[in-house]
């Protein structure tokens, strides 16, 4: 059986769940293979149907549990388990942080060869509410024109009375106008056609795409204005911690914030330094950031990071260098321009941990030192994990 032609399957069997990997599925072995199965928990004695085979790996859909782990609550949601919003309700709020930590150590350890027991003083866990915490929700309509979200594994809409994990003003939103099937059209007219959009909410305000151009939010005390229809955190409470501590240790000088997006850290970066590049390939993304992190010395550079790494611009010395890179993490040359050009400093935010211990590792042999490693818990409930490591130069390798 060739790797890319999958197998379906309708066995059932027994497994004995190993662990939590990156994303929030249960890790088993069955005849040598991994077997990945959602909705399980470490320790726990499940039996589960085989739903897909690959020559190297298998994946499952849990049945029933025999042996439940001590980790394991009520989901809150009704929906949880249809819902493709929620992976981690069945797990405590506090065992989802630990296990999420020892996801973290266990790619570091393997990835990048970095021992948290002797280096590092272990992985701080930043978290905030479990529930009502999320400002960006993604909403579709179903086929009858009713408010939804995705099913789990499904293209399809499940339709929803509101949302556990929605800031109050948000749940309310969606509350109000659960299970109508005239909202599609009532809503036409700034949506046109189109079967999703985004929702933000901050208070009671709520902004929607297409009928809002952009949202306006306060953190750390400064108005930051993001379009709808482009990625903004989606956790306010975690991005008031998260701004500071990307940011700690810059007193001055000169200062670079690659993805800059709208200009969120430049921002703040550009409170203390004389002059901060700020660099992103989304022309409306920089138009914003001109205005939220504004300054006559800065410079703002419609460009690719790759492109801006490669160029003369990229040969200046910077005293503090900012990384926000998407989930595929730093390219080669973008590694390998921080190792050659040595900023004092590195400030990486991740949405993904695999890349980040990869990055984390051609850092460290580039003469690099961790100094920090942080988890900041954006979406409780969800095997979605955030990290800010900070990496100090020192000419030494790990």
């Amino acid at each position: 059986m060739e790797t890319g032609q999958p197998r379906l399957h309708s066995e059932i069997t027994k497994l004995h769940i190993d662990k939590l990997v990156a994303g929030g599925d249960g890790l088993a072995f069955l005849g040598g293979r991994a077997v990945f199965i959602p909705l399980t928990l470490p320790d726990e004695d499940i039996v589960a149907r085989i739903v897909l085979e690959r020559r190297d790996y298998l994946r499952a859909e849990l049945v029933s549990v025999v042996t439940a782990s001590p980790d394991r609550v009520e989901p809150s949601c009704p929906l949880f388990g249809r819902c493709g919003g929620c992976n981690l309700q069945h797990c405590s709020p506090d065992a989802q942080r630990r296990l999420k930590a020892g996801i973290v150590r266990e790619l570091f350890s393997r990835t990048s060869g970095v021992d948290f027991d002797a280096g590092p003083a272990g992985i701080a866990v930043e978290a905030g509410a479990a529930y009502g915490y999320r400002n960006r929700m993604q909403l579709h309509f179903d086929a009858e024109g009713r408010l939804g979200l995705s099913r789990r594994e499904s293209n399809e809409v499940l339709a929803i009375p509101g949302c556990p994990v929605a800031v109050a003003g948000l749940d309310e939103w969606i509350g109000e106008r659960s299970y109508s099937t005239g909202l599609r059209g009532e809503m036409a007219p700034y949506l046109g056609n189109r079967d999703r959009f985004v929702a933000f909410g901050s208070g009671k305000k709520v902004w929607i795409e297409g009928q809002h151009a952009r949202a306006t939010v306060e953190i750390g005390g400064q108005p930051i204005s993001f379009p709808l229809g482009s990625f903004f955190q989606s956790n306010l409470e975690l991005l008031e911690r998260l701004v500071p501590a990307v940011v700690e240790g810059f007193e001055g000088g000169r200062a670079a914030d690659l993805y800059a997006g709208v200009g969120l850290f430049g921002r703040f970066l550009a409170e203390k330094g004389s002059r901060v590049t700020l660099v992103e390939e989304n022309a409306e993304a920089l138009a914003l950031a001109r205005v939220n992190a504004k300054g006559p010395a800065h410079e703002y550079v419609h460009q690719s990071v790759d492109a801006w790494c490669r160029g003369p611009a990229a040969r200046a010395d910077f005293d503090f260098l900012v990384v926000d890179p998407p989930r595929t993490g730093l390219s080669p040359g973008l590694a390998a321009w921080i190792v050659e050009r040595k900023p004092p400093l590195v400030s990486y935010v991740s949405c993904d941990p695999v890349t980040l211990a990869r990055d984390a590792k051609a850092l460290l042999s580039g003469g690099y030192r961790l100094e920090s490693l942080r988890l900041f818990d954006f979406y409780p409930q969800t095997g979605h994990i955030e990290a800010l490591a900070r990496f100090a130069w020192d000419g030494g390798g790990k």
